[in-house]
């Protein structure tokens, strides 16, 4: 399986390089990591004179401080000053001109003025436009899709794909982990680049300096099993409605941007359900390994098998919401993750579940 993410690194480092990256999708990670090779390449941190140069060649805006697009358009129209290319960041362009006030545009003008100056674009610019709150018929992709700039960063399709992404950035980072130790990861948090390097560290941290093996997954799975998912609707299965909406809200803190920390939280919910459902209609036995198999059995317990059918037809439901469907949960997708958990716990007396 060829990485498209890794495949862009090595396309950049190569000095194959667009005129314009929009960077999307509900993978932070990996569009943290193309920012990040744009930067080392076209500001290298070890060039005296680059880095010296950084304060008229590099520029970072956020689409929540910006009225307008005007002001990221006029800097990706500027001359490089002793450098080839300048480097334009702009993030959240969803957010533009929202808030409203004196001068501000509208933010569909904001989205159109981008548009337009992709057709055409600088020379001499490097424009990085990167959010996870970027919907895929977004008149930013659309724009992009002819030369290919438009990047959408999803999780990994398979699980053994995970487990390869895992055994490799391990080794990217000098270190070694067991196969199964790995499988056990992947099955634990899911096939999300984000979710599992952050539990790829975790493991490496409590491995030391050797290889990781199974005994330092289970450990990380014991430990954060507090904070994550698997509390979460744990306390769903109990109908503990509060204990589950503080550890949404905890889940929601410790995120990014809103919208995307949304996107990431329904696709573990959704292969958190998935696995119940799979452990209550006696299938179990194909949860690996057998530590995590006990733990989806017994969570499943607090689920009927029709209340987990509905939960997951209303997770269905909620992601087309959150991805433009509704408003409502676009504009406040914590709120619309909120309405999930009192459906599923019912506790909306009268009131029927979205599904």
């Amino acid at each position: 399986m060829t990485d498209p993410v890794h495949a862009l690194l090595k396309s950049i480092a190569a000095g194959r390089l667009q005129p314009v990256y929009v960077l999307y999708g509900e993978e932070p990670a990996a569009i943290r990591s193309v920012v990040m090779a744009l930067r080392k390449h076209l500001i290298p941190p070890d060039d005296p004179l680059a880095q010296s140069m950084a304060a008229f060649n590099h520029e970072r805006f956020d689409g929540a401080d910006l009225k307008a697009a005007a002001p990221v358009i006029a800097s990706c129209q500027q001359v490089p000053m002793m450098a080839k290319k300048r480097l334009v960041e702009l993030a959240n362009p969803e957010d533009i001109a929202k808030s409203g006030g004196e001068d501000s545009s509208s933010p569909s003008a904001a989205i159109d003025g981008l548009a337009n100056y992709i057709k055409s674009p600088s020379p001499s610019t490097i424009l990085v436009i990167s959010s996870m709150g970027i919907d895929g018929r977004s008149k930013l992709v659309t724009a992009c899709k002819k030369d290919g700039w438009a990047h959408k960063f999803e999780a990994l399709k398979r699980d053994e794909d995970g487990v390869a992404f895992v055994i490799s950035e391990a080794q990217a980072r000098g270190r070694g982990i067991a196969r199964d130790a790995a499988n056990t990861l992947v099955t634990a948090v899911g096939t999300g680049r984000s979710e599992l390097l952050a539990a790829l560290e975790q493991v490496m941290l409590h491995a030391g300096d050797r290889a990781v093996a199974m005994a330092d997954v289970e450990a990380m799975v014991v430990v954060t099993r507090e904070g994550n998912i698997f509390h979460l609707t744990d306390a769903v299965g109990r109908g503990e409605v509060r204990t589950a909406l503080a550890v949404l809200a905890r889940m929601f803190s410790a995120g990014e941007k809103e919208t995307g920390t949304s996107l990431q939280v329904l696709a573990m919910l959704t292969r958190q359900i998935r696995m119940l459902y799979t452990a209550k209609v006696g299938a179990a036995h194909t949860i690996q390994p057998p530590f995590l198999q006990r733990q989806y059995e017994m969570q499943a317990r607090g689920f009927s098998e029709s209340r987990l059918r509905t939960a997951y037809a209303a997770l269905v439901r909620l992601d087309s919401d959150l991805k433009g469907g509704s408003a409502a949960a676009y504009a406040s997708p914590f709120m619309a993750i909120q309405r999930w958990i009192l459906d599923t716990c019912g506790a909306l007396p009268g009131v029927d579940p979205r599904v």
